[in-house]
């Protein structure tokens, strides 16, 4: 990959960021379980998902985005401490994204997989790692790796810990390798997830 410029998105570039979200972890699977088979749907309806997620981040954190001769081929976005959890009337803003063009079934899976990860968030402060994604057909091209070290030099700078919450047992190695540990696991839509913190809480 080409020399890789990582900055902070412009709010009218959220809506490709969303987009690339889509695409990027369309086959993680809690998405898989929650959005249903069809591949098409769930890169759509992941889009809408994000986006509110992405405005909200804006305003709470930060949301960067990777590029590579000008084209965004890369995102992560960080909540600030203490700002992780929604507010009541902040959830209401995520309804019509959860339940508009899906099954009945949907909003029930996403609000539980929402509820198991919310209880578990840490009440130390930190700084809470995610969404990350690097586009489809871009992986495993060291697009993730220059995120991680742009995300690790901003959290040692800081002086502050972070935590994260993956389904990818390939993701949990990954995160290792940039100091993070995992502190909990559990099972999730019938998937395995893990819980994962740098330089803050034991397990």
């Amino acid at each position: 990959m080409n020399e890789l410029n990582i900055r902070e998105l412009e709010a009218h570039e959220l809506d490709e960021g969303a987009r690339l979200l889509g695409r990027g972890m369309c086959n993680n699977p809690n998405n898989v379980e929650a959005f249903g088979r069809d591949r098409r749907d769930r890169e759509s309806a992941l889009a809408k998902m994000f986006l509110p997620l992405l405005r909200r981040t804006k305003t709470t954190g930060n949301v960067l985005g990777a590029f590579c001769k000008g084209k965004m081929v890369g995102i992560y976005a960080i909540t600030a401490p203490g700002l992780c959890q929604l507010k009541s009337w902040e959830k209401l803003r995520f309804l019509p994204a959860i339940f508009l063009g899906n099954s009945l079934s949907t909003p029930v899976r996403i609000l539980h997989w929402v509820d198991e990860w919310s209880r578990r968030d840490p009440s130390e402060p930190h700084w809470h790692l995610g969404p990350v994604a690097v586009d489809r057909d871009l992986q495993n091209q060291g697009i993730g790796r220059a995120m991680m070290v742009d995300f690790c030099t901003r959290m040692d700078n800081w002086d502050t810990p972070s935590y994260l919450e993956t389904d990818k047992s390939e993701n949990v190695r990954f995160y290792r390798k940039f100091g993070f540990t995992v502190i909990a696991e559990s099972e999730i839509l019938g998937v395995p997830n893990w819980f994962m913190s740098r330089r803050g809480f034991s397990p």
